[in-house]
């Protein structure tokens, strides 16, 4: 037998395999260091879509309520104005001037002409404005106005204690330090803004109407006083009788010729902000729901104009001073024309450094956060480092179209 010598070794040599570790360790090393900016890249896109998403969402849902709030309260209505005749008619006559000098012709002209004009004066037409039962003067100063009234017949919504408040102002918004809270309030009724005429009460709780066409039993009823005064009175439909008649909760304080008008059931909803979530009133329970995640403040503004019978907005007033919710008067509230609303949504990546500041900082880099043109410091509610998170702010202006912008009733 015969024995052959290797003499070559075959193989990897623990110096090629150290370098082909440290090659494979540095490959490693960049691609985890490209699929980490890959991936910090792709939820940074993630979470500014999500958030444009969630605010476009969140402004839609708000906008679409505004543009329901005062439906089905009866803006204004009244009697034809009243228009004096004229004492006698008013004519221009010519008398013959042949025989007279052109000098004789333009004297009598200019008397003439003079007591024409002086007639012209005297019989100027006089116009009566005729009566107003508008609803938006209803008064919560008013003794007439203190109520206790189931107005959506939910156990669960405190009753109504003030017609103005609580029945007639479409939008309420309390401010609050980082979020706004915004109630919306509309009638459910297929009237429309339409009212009727009282014809004959009787009894404690019966009203005959001229039409009671549209009238439902549970439905909260308005009554505006015939005068110019701001006498309102509210109850509820118990039942419907033959030949336009309505039995009421209780017709006390009623009058003949008194508007009497059925808003359905009177819907708040109400928006605000927990917990970087914004929630909206569920109609069944009255308990704030969450919508949409991420949604960190809900700002709101009245747009408010002079005076109550101009449809031009002069500022935009937060709801604080005059107008807060318990402060506002008759006059303040009739003076809104618009509300505008701003959504601030939050993308949820926590960045290493500051990528946000004020809308008043100066800082190259970060990006503003401007809400309505001003500042928004979210530090109370977010923490010291909600300037390492980024947002997108959505904002609307929203004209209160079912109040009546403008009137010459109010």
């Amino acid at each position: 037998m015969t024995t052959k010598k290797i003499t070559n070794q075959q193989g990897f040599s623990l110096i090629e395999l150290m370098v082909g570790l440290v090659i494979g360790l540095i490959a490693t090393l960049v691609i985890m260091q490209t699929f980490s900016a890959f991936e910090g890249t792709k939820r940074s896109t993630t979470g500014i879509s999500d958030a444009q998403t969630n605010g476009n969402i969140g402004l839609y849902m708000i906008q679409r309520e505004l543009q329901f709030s005062g439906y089905g309260i009866p803006l204004a209505s009244g009697t034809l104005p009243v228009i004096t005749s004229l004492t006698a008619a008013n004519t221009y006559q010519f008398e013959d001037y042949t025989d007279k000098t052109p000098e004789e012709v333009e004297a009598l002209r200019a008397a003439k002409l003079a007591a024409y004009n002086d007639k012209i004066a005297a019989d100027t037409l006089t116009v009566s404005r005729g009566v107003n039962y508008s609803a938006l003067k209803c008064d919560s100063a008013l003794s007439s106005d203190v109520i206790n009234l189931d107005t959506d017949i939910t156990s669960t919504r405190p009753n109504a204690t003030s017609i103005m408040r609580d029945i007639i102002t479409p939008v309420t918004i309390t401010n609050g330090v980082n979020s706004d809270t915004i109630v919306i309030r509309y009638g459910t009724t297929s009237r429309g803004a339409m009212s009727t005429n009282i014809v004959t009460l009787a009894g404690s709780n019966y009203v005959g109407v001229d039409n009671n066409m549209g009238c439902l039993v549970g439905d909260v009823v308005l009554v505006t006083r015939n005068g110019p005064g701001t006498s309102c009175f509210a109850t509820r439909v118990t039942a419907l009788t033959a030949t336009n008649g309505i039995s009421v909760l209780s017709n006390t304080s009623m009058a003949q010729d008194d508007k009497f008008a059925c808003l359905g059931q009177i819907k708040a909803v109400t928006f605000d902000v927990n917990s970087n979530q914004l929630r909206k009133s569920n109609p069944a329970t009255n308990v704030q729901e969450p919508v949409l995640n991420e949604i960190v403040s809900l700002q709101a503004q009245y747009g408010v104009a002079t005076t109550p019978n101009s449809e031009i907005i002069t500022s935009w007033q937060d709801a604080t001073g005059s107008f807060a919710p318990t402060a506002m008067t008759l006059n303040d509230r009739n003076r809104i024309k618009a509300v505008r609303i701003a959504v601030v949504a939050r993308n949820n990546l926590l960045e290493k450094e500051t990528v946000t500041q004020l809308c008043s900082g100066s800082a190259a880099g970060p990006a503003r956060l401007c809400v309505f043109g001003s500042d928004l410091n979210l530090s109370g509610a977010l923490g010291a480092d909600w300037t390492s998170y980024r947002y997108r702010v959505y904002e609307v202006i929203v004209p209160l179209r079912n109040m009546l912008a403008a009137s010459p009733q109010l």
